[in-house]
Formats: structure tokens, C-alpha cells, sequence
């Protein structure tokens, strides 16, 4: 007799137990989760390599564009961009990817040493062209936007249009 009141005692205990745990577990489901201890909120991260030399740079705003080893005045100066620029191993800039705070296109460049010479940018109205070049002037452009379809091409200071003109 006392075993089977023992019994009856663990058997509500245990059901109590269980009740309690999923009310908990329920609650939770309801309650808005905190993630501030598990967000990183900066204005940037520069990632350098073993020597020191920055190669990524992540950050709003972006600092000057970076040519042997230093800061540079560039065309970056007239608007403020965010996003991330890459840079190689002797610290030039060599690509981002990147939104700017006038127009609010956004863009990706690839440069080789020295000038830009990939371009793919959207603009906020939908317009979007990717363009690549030469040293030599050589060029070709491709657009599609709400008015225009057209490829651009340059070679050797020739110009050629094709557009739709339906």
C-alpha cells in the first residue's frame, strides 16, 4: 500500500514536471528573442594580412581609394560609398562592392593595377549597365534600362552602337 502511494506521488510529480516544462517551452516560442549579444554592430572591419597590409575593408563609409600603399584623392571624394573593397597583397585597391549615398546605385568594380577597368552597376530606378575596358581605349557597354537596350563598343577609337529601335 505504501508503495503504490509512493507510486501515485512520482506519477504526478513526473506530470507536474512535464507540464511545467513545455508552459516554459511554450512561453518562450512567444517571448521576442534579444539578439544583442549575438550581433556585431560596427562602422567597419579592416582585415589585414600577416604583414600588416590591409586586403578587405568593410565599412560605411569607405575610406579614399588606396594606390601603392597609400591614400589617394579619387573621384570616391565628391560621394560617400559603403560596402567592401578588396586589395591586393602591395595594398591597391583591386574591386569592391559597394552601395553610394547620392545616387544610390549599387556597383561592382574589378581593377587590375592601376585603373578600373570592370564595371556592373545598377541604378535604383532599374537601370542597369555592365561595362569593361582597356588600357588602350578599347571598350564595350552593355545597358537595358525602361527606354533602352543598347551595347556600346569601342576599338581602337572606333564607335559602334547596336540599340533597338523598334
Amino acid at each position: 500500500m505504501k508503495n503504490e502511494k509512493i507510486n501515485k506521488l512520482l506519477v504526478i510529480l513526473n506530470l507536474a514536471l512535464v507540464c511545467s516544462i513545455v508552459l516554459y517551452h511554450y512561453s518562450l516560442k512567444n517571448r521576442e528573442r534579444d539578439f544583442s549579444n549575438d550581433v556585431l554592430k560596427v562602422r567597419g572591419i579592416v582585415i589585414v594580412d600577416s604583414l600588416g597590409v590591409e586586403r578587405a575593408i568593410l565599412a560605411a563609409h569607405l575610406p579614399e581609394a588606396q594606390r601603392d600603399g597609400g591614400r589617394m584623392f579619387s573621384s570616391r571624394s565628391q560621394t560617400s560609398v559603403s560596402g567592401l573593397m578588396l586589395y591586393d597583397s602591395e595594398g591597391m585597391e583591386r574591386g569592391g562592392f559597394v552601395t553610394d549615398d547620392d545616387y544610390g546605385n549599387i556597383f561592382m568594380t574589378l581593377d587590375p593595377k592601376g585603373d578600373q577597368t570592370a564595371l556592373f552597376l545598377a541604378e535604383p530606378q532599374g537601370a542597369t549597365t555592365m561595362s569593361i575596358w582597356s588600357r588602350s581605349g578599347n571598350k564595350a557597354s552593355f545597358t537595358a534600362s525602361e527606354s533602352e537596350l543598347a551595347i556600346d563598343l569601342v576599338e581602337n577609337g572606333k564607335k559602334f552602337k547596336i540599340k533597338n529601335n523598334d
